[in-house]
């Protein structure tokens, strides 16, 4: 049976509803990799126009993305590490409001140093690192940080240990046998 990782393995609150509220980075990432099963990891996800984020759950999901990844890669304390740097830098380019071209630099700059540019989702390592500067420096709420840094450690991650990507649509992913949601 394969695992699908989603929102809802984050039950947290009396009422027991799922949220990234509370999640930090490091448990989001130790959730997603315990979705690992033989190389291969599903993430569901849903799709505003804007962005793609991790789905509340499978059936509410617009696709479930499969990666196949290099199990001999995958190094946790690395990823949290990387992402602890990228914040941090985020963090010091917001306060220093320089315009855009400037950002935009510091920003590649420190992802740069922080990923391998060779892997699959380098790009995607960028744009959560642009989403999370903008975020700090528009003064969000630690809430709302808090889940934009667990889609970059999502991110971080996957670029390190991901080779291989395909999207299953939504009425595959529904329909497959074998197919359950992520917890074990």
């Amino acid at each position: 049976m394969k695992k699908i990782f989603a929102c809802d393995q984050f039950v947290s609150g009396e009422d027991g509803e799922a949220s990234l509220a509370d999640v930090t980075p490091e448990e989001y990432l130790k959730k997603m990799l315990s979705c690992i099963d033989g190389g291969v990891l599903c993430i569901a996800k849903e799709e505003d126009g804007v962005s793609c984020n991790l789905a509340q759950d499978v059936s509410s999901a617009d696709v479930v993305v499969k990666y196949t990844l290099d199990v001999s890669k995958i190094d946790a304390d690395t990823i949290i590490a990387r992402e602890r740097a990228l914040f941090a830098a985020c963090r010091e380019i917001a306060d220093k409001k320089e315009g855009k071209k400037k950002t935009l630099a510091a920003l590649q700059a420190a992802v740069g140093e922080n990923i391998d540019g060779k892997g699959i989702r380098a790009a995607n390592v960028l744009n959560r690192a642009q989403r999370l500067e903008k975020m700090l420096e528009l003064g969000a709420p630690d809430f709302v940080t808090a889940a934009e840094r667990c889609s970059l450690i999502e991110e971080l991650a996957l670029n390190a240990f991901a080779v291989r990507r395909e999207e299953i649509g939504r009425e595959g992913f529904l329909q497959a046998e074998g197919v359950r949601h992520g917890r074990a």
